[in-house]
């Protein structure tokens, strides 16, 4: 132990010893002598190692010739410094103590507030393939510190951690044992290698466009991609927008990201050009003709025009210029544009023959004769002629006037016919019915009676007995309702028969006579009474049928009438003769109402005359009446019919047709005409018929075949 020499003064009451390194400083009595310790550089010194710090103290001693001791075998005399001595961390006192009694200690706090320090912290640089990044692993930085060895050091991001493409600040703290840190910093910087081509997400696929032009047709596509690392470009020849030629066009398109990575892909665009061409719709053509064989006629082809092609020359058949017949035209015009594409219009071409020849009559009838069936004449049935124009064919409204089945009356009645055609051009004949009178009246003599003489020789015919007989007969007649009566008697009777004709005359010049008988009986003697005389003969008639009527069918004819009351009538009999022809036939006797006649010819004409008999055999002058069995060849409707929705024609076959012309009109108005091949024809509510329009509207219509 270093021996310390020790100065001491006396100053007031205290003891101030100067010793090199460590002061000790005490206050103590006056007596022993005060003494200090005080650490040089401060009570509290920084760590230099692990094991702590030096340091040195001061000891200061009133006494200088003191020898003091301290912990540590340090000791000296009068004042004195101590030699560096080893103080481990933390708080280590040190006492000191002098010869004399006195006292003294000081506290000595060794502290560590150094922080490490880091040494070189290198960046780091990696390459990764992958854009999210790498885990990119490190050797962690070492630290170094005088106290503390190995320094605890942390970093963040951590080794191993995921690093994103490009640099990284890595955030390193060292701490010591004593809880003091620095800081350092590094950068990990992850450079993307980039080899991966792009990706398309979206390309067209293989199209089919058609054509808007004669370029062709334009087309707007796009096209995406992706890539690991940004948004690549892409680019397509041609471009989006571009107008694409007819047939195939192969688009390749190629994406490039920032690395020069590309991938390509392609699609066909195909032009082609489906559309057909547009025709202007083409009005029919009207026109008239003086020759009935047709005619040339030009007329205005249809324009078209074509989204390619343009304007595009139809083509008609027939064409403009040819030969027409007259009637009615289809003309159709077709516009085909250069890829084939077509439309077609078509109208009529209608030729009128300019008909200035009026229709021909045919099957006029011969003039006729028939016999009168009354006073007023006879019901006349005719076949109507038929009338047939170069452009219309059958005229189907052929009017006669007086009408077949009219009353005729005597005498002879022009039949005066008329037809006309669409162009109004009329044509007429003629023929001539001959009601005529050959039927002689029916003369009714008086009965045959007995009369007395009114002298000695017979009666005068002015006696009433006498004149009863001769003004006793009566006539009748069908067609003249008063004939007149004359007689060959005698103005005077002579007893005895005497026979007396009377004749009947009618108008018509016709005559018959009948005999009756008037026996003149002698005068009675005075005062005698005369036998009685017999009864006049019966010589009246029944009164005539009534009601007489006639239904003529096909090739049947059936009378109905109603019978007299007579009390004494016995039947009817029904003779039938060919009108125009004087042999008749007696076809029914009895006493029925009705006859039904199955032995007629249809087309002929027939008369029949209805005689009423009575039981004496006396016979009324007869009724007469007309019929004409016919085929009905009309069908259905019958005539009179009413319908409610439009009907269908039915008529009967003839014998070689190939077809039927079957005509409808409203009125005097023809409104259809059609030429169908069977025999029936199924009406419609609308038709067209000569380009115009027509609806079966409620009303009378009539039709023909």
């Amino acid at each position: 132990m270093p021996l310390v020499r020790v100065w001491r003064r006396r100053i007031g009451v205290a003891l101030v010893a100067a010793v090199v390194g460590l002061v000790l400083v005490a206050a103590v009595p006056a007596n022993p002598a005060a003494i200090t310790v005080t650490f040089n550089g401060g009570s509290t010194v920084e760590a230099t190692d692990a094991g702590g710090a030096t340091a040195t103290y001061h000891v200061a001693v009133a006494d200088q010739a003191a020898l003091t001791t301290c912990d540590g075998g340090v000791s000296g005399t009068g004042d004195f410094d101590s030699q560096p001595q080893p103080y481990g961390l933390g708080d280590t006192t040190v006492n000191c103590s002098t010869d004399s009694g006195a006292s003294a200690s000081a506290t000595i706090t060794v502290q560590d507030t150094t922080a490490p320090s880091f040494g070189s912290l290198p960046d780091i640089t990696d390459t990764t393939t992958d854009p999210d990044g790498e885990s990119v692993t490190y050797a962690t930085p070492s630290a170094s510190d005088a106290v503390t060895p190995t320094p605890a050091v942390t970093c963040n991001p951590a080794s191993g951690s995921l690093f994103p493409v490009g640099p990284t600040p890595v955030n390193c703290t060292a701490t010591d044992g004593a809880g003091n840190s620095s800081t350092g910093a590094f950068t990990v910087t992850v450079d993307l290698v980039d080899n991966v081509p792009p990706t398309f997400t979206s390309i067209p696929g293989n199209t089919t466009l058609e054509a808007t032009s004669p370029a062709g047709a334009t087309y707007n596509y796009s096209a995406t991609a992706t890539d690991n690392v940004g948004t690549p470009t892409v680019s397509c020849n041609p471009v989006s927008g571009s107008t694409f030629p007819f047939g195939d066009t192969t688009v390749t398109c190629t994406a490039t990201d920032a690395a020069a990575n590309a991938t390509s892909g392609s699609f066909t665009v195909t032009v082609h050009d489906t559309t057909d061409p547009q025709i202007a719709a083409a009005s029919d053509v009207n026109d008239t003709t003086t020759d009935s064989g047709g005619k040339n006629e030009s007329f205005a082809v249809p324009a078209a025009t074509d989204t390619v092609d343009g304007t595009v020359t139809a083509t008609c058949s027939p064409t403009s210029g040819s030969h027409f017949n007259v009637g009615s035209t289809l003309v159709t015009c077709t516009a085909t544009d250069a890829h084939g594409n077509s439309a077609s219009t078509s109208f009529h071409v209608n030729l009128t023959f300019a008909d200035n020849a009026p229709p021909v009559f045919a099957n006029v009838p011969t003039n006729l004769t028939r016999e009168a069936n009354g006073p007023s004449g006879s019901v006349v049935t005719y076949t109507k002629p038929t009338a047939t124009d170069a452009v219309d064919g059958p005229i189907a409204s052929v009017n006669c006037t007086p009408a077949s089945g009219a009353t005729f009356p005597l005498g002879t009645t022009t039949v005066a016919c008329s037809a006309s055609d669409s162009s109004g051009n009329a044509a007429s004949a003629s023929f001539r019915i001959a009601v005529v009178d050959t039927t002689p009246p029916r003369v009714i003599p008086p009965g045959d009676r007995d009369v007395y003489a009114t002298n000695d020789g017979g009666i005068y015919a002015a006696d009433d007995a006498a004149a009863a007989f001769v003004r006793g007969s009566t006539a009748t007649d069908i067609a003249d309702a008063h004939p007149t009566i004359t007689s060959d008697a005698p103005s005077f009777f002579p007893v005895g028969q005497t026979v007396v004709t009377f004749v009947a005359h009618d108008s018509s010049g016709n005559t018959s006579a009948a005999k009756a008988t008037l026996t003149v009986r002698p005068k009675p003697s005075p005062g005698a009474t005369p036998p009685p005389l017999p009864p006049p003969s019966d010589r009246k008639p029944p009164a005539e049928v009534s009601g007489l009527g006639a239904v003529a069918g096909d090739r049947i004819v059936t009378l109905r009438w109603s019978n007299p009351a007579d009390p004494d009538f016995a039947g009817v009999v029904v003779s039938r003769a060919r009108s125009g022809e004087t042999a008749t036939d007696v076809v029914y006797r009895g006493s029925a109402a009705t006859f039904t006649d199955r032995t007629v010819v249809d087309g002929v004409e027939y008369r029949y005359l209805v005689v009423a008999v009575d039981k004496n055999g006396n016979a009324s002058t007869g009724v007469a009446v007309v019929a004409q069995p016919q085929l009905l060849m009309l069908r259905s409707p019958r005539n009179g019919t009413v319908v409610k929705k439009p009907p269908k024609l039915v008529w009967l076959a003839a014998a070689k047709a190939a077809y039927y012309n079957v005509q409808l009109f409203r009125g005097s108005t023809k409104i259809l005409s059609a030429w169908p091949k069977k025999t029936a024809l199924s009406l419609q509510r609308k038709w067209n018929y000569k380009a115009k329009r027509y609806r079966l509207t409620p009303g009378a219509y009539t039709w023909y075949v």
